[in-house]
């Protein structure tokens, strides 16, 4: 029997969203490659968040060389997924590597590895492990973007991963793809602009099906942006409600659904904790730098009204904001801090502003000769939110070290945390949604004290105010 190992890589000591333990949860990716897997093949899988699959010092593999090894990558996973991939060629072990990362950049990619898949696995993963196991290898497989309506019988292979590491968490998906175009996101470069929604049918037979209680929405926008979508996403939580699913689900969405009290009503009562919601910035014009349509249409002169009507439901806000956007200044931080405390934001996490490859940021940013990171792949590790890695037009790096350590001075640190949470339990008048809150936050501070940490040692190395578009530099371009 051939043997196919999964592998999630990770940079050994980084902390980011991993680091919420309340919602630690399986690399779903993963669990669908096992599952879409034809033939007689023996599995397994390393998750690094939790055990390393190459030993640092010796720079050799932890584990014991299987048929092919299957490794899925975001940007700041890539330099790592790389290293694993030599290891394993340097003992004859052929790796096909997948993901956003080599979806975007798949002809650096295919320099590491044996075969890229690009877009999405539904429709050529069958194909591809008939080719190995013919011998055929090809080095691209583009998977696009298939309907939704392919999974319908096709369920991610979740015990695999439970009985490796006995996740508490998993995820599930129910739409992907974005029709918004801000200039950060990555989604509609990877996922496409057309927002593809899943049978909510299909979404409740396999809710059923698996006896994990708490559920990701693994998505950008599970409550869509139309009516229609909306309606299906309602249809959804009535089905998950009157079907008898219970299950504790958090899911990401945009704030414009504050407006719709039946939906809030539905979520609630189908056991939603609350939701992460794309602030991103309370000032207009960085707002619209940014492209971010959605929140400038509802008003940030809103965004308490909105809060509010979510509270009454009783469920929780966890805010996600960007941090050193163009148009930000020294006085962003405070501005931000003020609002967290009057709106009664329950989480607040964020972002560096990061320009992703091949993102409208990233190429305006590189045109503009503004990042000093572009030592590539190697630099790829600073890319995901927690580095700067681009210099500041309206503030000097001082400025944005300063401010990041004013919110977390009033945010998180002392006894800050607890009394948000007691904020939480008054406004939503609900014990089990404020715990989860104060949970997130509570994991959350270690992210924020690395962040910090990796602010610190960028001010300590000069990296920031070197020129790496100068010809003695080792700057490299991303092909168009």
């Amino acid at each position: 029997m051939r043997k196919l190992l999964l592998i999630n890589p990770h940079p050994p000591g980084r902390h980011g969203e991993e680091s919420i333990h309340v919602i630690v949860q399986m690399p779903l990716n993963l669990a669908y490659l096992a599952a879409l897997t034809p033939g007689d093949w023996e599995f397994d899988v390393i998750d690094e968040n939790i055990e390393l699959a190459m030993d640092d010092k010796e720079k050799e593999l932890t584990f014991n060389p299987p048929d092919l090894v299957a490794v899925t990558a975001l940007t700041y996973q890539a330099p790592r997924a790389y290293k694993i991939a030599q290891a394993c060629r340097r003992h004859g072990i052929p790796v096909v590597m997948g993901g956003i990362h080599a979806s975007v950049v798949p002809e650096e990619a295919s320099r590491y590895v044996d075969a890229v898949v690009t877009g999405e696995a539904e429709n050529v993963w069958p194909e591809l492990i008939k080719d190995f196991e013919n011998g055929q290898l090809k080095k691209i497989y583009q998977g696009g973007l298939p309907p939704l309506s392919r999974l319908k019988n096709v369920y991610p292979d979740r015990e695999l991963l439970r009985r490796k590491y006995n996740y508490k968490f998993s995820s599930i998906i129910t739409t992907k793809g974005c029709p918004n175009r801000c200039d950060f996101c990555s989604v509609p470069t990877f996922q496409g602009q057309k927002f593809r929604e899943r049978p909510y049918e299909d979404v409740l037979d396999e809710m059923a099906a698996t006896s994990y209680k708490g559920l990701m929405f693994a998505e950008d926008n599970f409550y869509g942006h139309s009516v229609r979508s909306a309606e299906r996403a309602k249809n959804l939580f009535r089905g998950m409600i009157d079907k008898g699913i219970k299950k504790d689900w958090l899911g990401f969405t945009a704030l414009n659904i504050s407006q719709d009290p039946e939906a809030l009503e539905l979520m609630a009562k189908s056991g939603n904790f609350g939701f992460l919601v794309g602030i991103e910035s309370t000032n207009e014009e960085v707002l619209k730098k940014m492209g971010k349509r959605v929140n400038l249409k509802l008003g940030p002169s809103n965004y308490k009204d909105c809060i509010r009507k979510i509270h009454d439901a009783g469920l929780i806000v966890w805010g996600s904001v960007v941090f050193g956007a163009d148009g930000d200044d020294k006085d962003s931080f405070k501005r931000m801090v003020d609002f967290v405390l009057d709106c009664k934001v329950d989480i607040l996490t964020y972002g560096i502003d990061c320009p992703f490859p091949k993102t409208p940021l990233f190429a305006r940013l590189d045109s503009e000769k503004r990042l000093f990171r572009k030592n590539f792949p190697e630099d790829w590790v600073y890319y995901e939110t927690a580095h700067v890695v681009h210099k500041f037009v309206d503030m000097t790096l001082e400025d944005f070290i300063n401010g990041m350590q004013y919110v977390y001075d009033h945010l998180y640190a002392g006894d800050n945390i607890r009394k948000r949470f007691k904020m939480s339990m008054q406004e939503t008048g609900n014990p089990r949604n404020s715990m989860f809150a104060l949970r997130v936050s509570q994991d959350w501070d270690q992210v924020f004290k690395q962040v910090l940490d990796n602010l610190h040692k960028l001010q300590d190395s000069g990296d920031y105010y070197k020129d790496y578009y100068s010809t003695s530099s080792k700057a490299v371009s991303l092909p168009a």
